[in-house]
């Protein structure tokens, strides 16, 4: 059996020969790509004894689509030529996006290879694909102990202030946030003994190694709220964790280091960690080799330690009131260069402490984060002597300063900052409260060095400072980048980043308005940057997840990355984790029913079924009126109703018993709830549910609609027989709109209520109200407000302002303790393709979708002469274009809008009118091309 030719593999089968003979001499021109094991690319951490999901799509130019109807999975255990240990045998397709392995045994520390072929309804076959990996982890069989630095050894260390900064006199800087509820959290005075580096070396036998997964975890990610180790193999960054833990278990993360062992040599694993809590770490290795041994080498107390106190002394924080996490004053010349390497001499470090155990290991269900780097996109040196630089957009992580050998000592400040001070300097004492400075006293010059930031700063720019004796050396690294001079070769400055895995091929938006272009690269920028091992509000000032925070970050997220394990861990994080406000627990029933018509997966849904029903606002359900009745509490208190936030986004928003925001809401949640029970054959509960929601979308028509205003009122003051309260805020209109299906008589007065109300709500708000417009059909009014240049609440605005990331609220005018780096706030990411295109799922997983193109009408405001878009999806990417007949182009169907629907296989397309009437249906896989004139538009 051949794979894709020079994969070969010996089939215990023996059917594949006659599966070829069968299949006849014609092959498909595709081949079978993109290929997801439970939606992860390659995973080697899979849990033991899991149930093992295959996706792919079909790599074939959309003109000549295959439409595949029959497919073969072959699991191997050797890459090149091995055993086959599970075979599908030729098999008729079914629909479903997610094929299970059903019997493939998966035992702790197992390594497989998956390949697969398919035909189309002519017998053609299709090469095999190229083989992914996937695998087990350690899972409960773990030989290996926690190890720490020994207490006794990690004695504090004081900071080198030895150095002068000529540093300009600052104003007192405020400390107090005036949106934070509840107490500081204390400084820790002696941060410098959470920090640890750790060294095993193992000696490999002299055989060929098949394959190797390095599985580590650590803890506590509590103080800092952020990952606890990094880790090195043979020298070589492998990655960085954990992320935090849904209970009380650990997450541990597996690498696949494969191609960085050496058999029969030494091999080193290496290890920088922080924490001043619960200090474990923990790493096993597991080797398989080609005589068919697996050995396991674990942490122990044969492994070395080093404290870092003397390397990273006491510091400040660079946190806020939520977290503490240590600024990184580092004294390089105590630094251990090289001691992830083999031949690094450690006979000076301390033998490992061993700790106590983890009580649950569990394997991390996503994709591993690494490091990335990046040049500066321009740098400058001020008058002054300070060196200025500007990533163009936001990262998370640090920098990294390499120096060329021949140059003594340098003390260097590094300033973070998201944006700029008036005169141009780094604005490094953040909205948001943060002091993002740091102090790295470098080597003597003796050889080249490199320096890299260890933990988590969000910044777009970095001001580095030298002290009085540094200036030279400051010099010649800016002309290594080119900030003065033509460079020198081997001193640059990079951008250290965070990332999770993002494909930027595999999404796009253009048009022909360059601002919504900006825009929407903008937003696509910020989910790159800013994702995170788990979706959190910010890096910068909270780093904990929202409910309502990751319902957006999940949309925006799935429609520019085909990539939906983080947002279904996040989702289950906060579904065991509640915040407070009334209204963030109902968006977690949203997020897992857009999860499941997007990806097609029941997973989420069936697991946590019972959590989700536990969600539902049952218990302020008014039986009499069939509306939701509660107190509104207060927003930064449990069940306390939020609506927007800051309160002055609230567009004077009245409380009363009766909202109509939770309301609204409500309903949305409790008919997401009943599709959820119809798809897991709970059709009672399917029935109840969707009954409630019905019901109380009538009730909010007949009691909270102002027929006179044409909008909708703020609530009941008493409760369901209460009176209306007399006040029309955007946001009853706006989510009302979005979420409780108004009758077609209210929705054009709604409309032009809100038309008249412009963008009076904030960040987060805007992305109901926007996606409420596009589906009721106004979608020029939508896509004027994304568009806008005018005022403080547009997105072009956070940009003008230096935001290389999207903002917590439109500007620090709005909100004074801002952040610049909110994924949550990139909404337009998915508006534009799935409301100016109207590219959206009617069934799970994409199998059937519509594509609702609202160019407007020409010179109407908003409206644009051509859009096209790719949205990622399970099946396979959805491309769409839809662009106005001119007369040049066809006299006779000018002013119709031509619209291009690339269709991937197995699903099916409808294509609608801007009215929402249907103008082609049943558009199957393939590129179809739509006319819709004028009169049907």
């Amino acid at each position: 059996m051949m794979l894709r030719k020079e994969h070969t593999v010996n089939s215990n089968e023996s059917n594949a020969a006659e599966l070829d003979a069968a299949s006849g001499a014609a092959e498909l021109t595709g081949v079978p790509a993109h290929i997801r094991i439970n939606d992860r690319v390659e995973p080697v951490d899979l849990a033991p004894e899991s149930t093992v999901v295959a996706r792919w799509w079909f790599d074939a130019d959309v003109n000549t689509t295959s439409d595949w109807r029959s497919y073969q999975i072959i699991v191997t255990d050797h890459p090149l030529s091995g055993n086959t240990v599970w075979d599908s045998g030729r098999r008729d397709y079914d629909g479903d996006v997610n094929i299970p392995l059903d019997g493939l045994a998966m035992p702790a520390s197992t390594r497989y290879w998956l390949a697969v072929r398919v035909w189309d309804a002519d017998g053609r076959v299709s090469a095999w694909s190229h083989p992914a990996t996937f695998g087990t982890g350690a899972g409960e069989h773990w030989q290996a102990t926690p190890i720490w630095v020994p207490a006794d050894a990690a004695a504090p260390g004081r900071i080198d202030e030895s150095a002068e900064f000529d540093l300009p006199e600052e104003t007192d800087v405020a400390t107090d946030d005036s949106f934070f509820v509840g107490d500081r959290k204390a400084a820790d005075e002696h941060n410098s003994r959470g920090w640890a580096f750790l060294r095993g070396t193992i000696c490999l036998p002299d055989k060929p190694v098949v394959w190797a997964t390095l599985n580590v975890t650590a803890s506590s990610t509590r103080a800092a709220r952020q990952f606890v180790y990094r880790a090195w193999v043979n020298g070589t960054f492998v990655g960085y964790g954990p992320t935090f833990p849904v209970g009380d278990e650990a997450r541990y993360d597996g690498y696949d280091v494969t191609d960085l062992l050496d058999a029969g040599k030494a091999n080193a694993i290496g290890a920088l960690a922080y924490t001043v809590e619960d200090q474990r770490f923990i790493a096993q290795l597991d080797v398989h080799f080609a005589d068919g041994e697996t050995a396991h080498y674990g942490t122990g107390p044969d492994w070395r330690t080093l404290p870092g106190a003397t390397i990273y002394p006491d510091s400040a924080s660079v946190g806020t009131q939520y977290f503490e996490a240590p600024a990184e004053n580092v004294q390089a010349a105590n630094y251990p260069f090289g001691f992830a390497d083999p031949d690094f001499d450690d006979a000076d470090w301390t033998p490992a402490a061993i700790r106590g155990d983890f009580a649950t290991l569990l394997p991390t269900p996503t994709d591993k984060p690494t490091v990335r780097y990046h040049a500066p996109a321009s740098s400058r040196l001020t008058d002054d002597g300070h060196l200025v630089l500007d990533f163009g957009r936001t990262w998370e992580g640090g920098v990294r300063i390499t120096r060329a050998a021949g140059y003594g000592p340098a003390d260097f400040k590094i300033r973070y900052g998201e944006v700029l001070n008036p005169d141009g300097s780094v604005k490094w004492h953040l909205s948001a409260f943060n002091n993002y400075e740091d102090t790295w006293h470098l080597g003597d010059g003796g050889r080249p060095t490199t320096m890299e930031t260890w933990g988590l700063r969000v910044f777009r720019y970095v001001e580095i400072i030298p002290s009085v004796d540094s200036s030279e050396a400051l010099r010649h690294l800016a002309a290594g980048i080119g900030a003065d001079g033509d460079g020198t070769a081997g001193d640059r400055v990079e951008a250290a980043a965070l990332v999770y895995p993002f494909d930027r091929s595999a999404a796009s938006f253009t048009s022909s308005n360059a601002t919504l272009d900006t825009v929407w690269n903008f937003c696509r920028n910020t989910m790159e940057s800013t994702n995170g091992n788990i979706y959190a509000d910010s890096w910068t000032r909270e780093r904990a997840p929202y409910e309502g925070d990751a319902w957006l970050q999940q949309h925006a997220h799935l429609a520019v990355d085909d990539a939906p394990a983080l947002a279904e861990y996040s989702v289950d994080w906060l579904i065991a984790n509640r915040t407070w406000p009334t209204e963030w627990p109902l968006y977690l029933i949203l997020a897992a029913h857009d999860a499941w018509m997007r990806t097609g997966s029941t997973r989420q849904i069936a697991d946590h079924y019972d959590d989700l029903v536990a969600l539902l606002p049952t218990k302020h359900l008014d039986e009499d009126s069939g509306l939701i009745v509660k107190d509104p509490g207060e927003s930064s208190h449990t069940d306390g109703d939020l609506i927007d936030w800051p309160p002055v986004e609230r567009d004077g928003f009245r409380f009363g018993r009766v909202n109509t925001v939770i309301n609204a809401l409500s309903s949305r949640t409790f008919a997401d709830m009943a599709d959820i029970a119809a798809a897991l054959g709970r059709d009672d509960d399917a029935t109840r549910f969707a009954g409630i929601a019905k019901r109380m979308r009538a009730a909010m028509h007949e009691r909270l609609y102002d027929a006179e205003a044409g909008a909708y009122v703020d609530g009941l003051t008493d409760g369901a027989d209460g009176a209306r309260i007399d006040h029309h805020s955007l946001h009853a209109s706006a989510f009302a709109l979005a979420f409780a299906e108004l009758p077609e008589s209210q929705r054009e007065p709604v409309g032009a209520f809100l038309r008249g109300k412009g963008m009076a709500c904030s960040v987060y708000a805007a992305s109901v109200y926007l996606a409420g417009l596009y589906a009721a059909g106004f979608g020029s009014d939508a896509t004027a407000l994304i568009a806008a240049h005018d005022g403080l609440r547009t997105w072009m605005n956070m940009i003008d302002k230096g935001a290389g990331a999207t903002m917590e609220a439109w500007d620090v005018e709005n909100k004074p303790n801002t952040t610049y780096s909110h994924p949550w706030a990139a909404s337009p990411a998915y508006l534009l393709p799935e409301g100016l295109l109207g590219i959206r799922p009617t069934a799970p997983g994409y199998a059937e979708f519509e594509v609702r193109p609202q160019l407007g009408e020409p010179g109407e405001r908003g409206a644009v002469d051509s859009a096209a878009a790719t949205v990622p999806t399970v099946r396979g990417p959805i491309t769409v274009r839809a662009e106005r007949v001119t007369d040049e182009d066809s006299a006779s169907d000018a002013g119709a809008v031509r619209v291009t629907v690339d269709v991937p296989d197995h699903a099916e397309a409808t294509v609608l009118t801007p009215q929402g009437t249907v103008a082609a249906e049943h558009l199957a896989s393939g590129r179809h091309e739509i006319l819709l004139q004028p009169a049907k538009m």
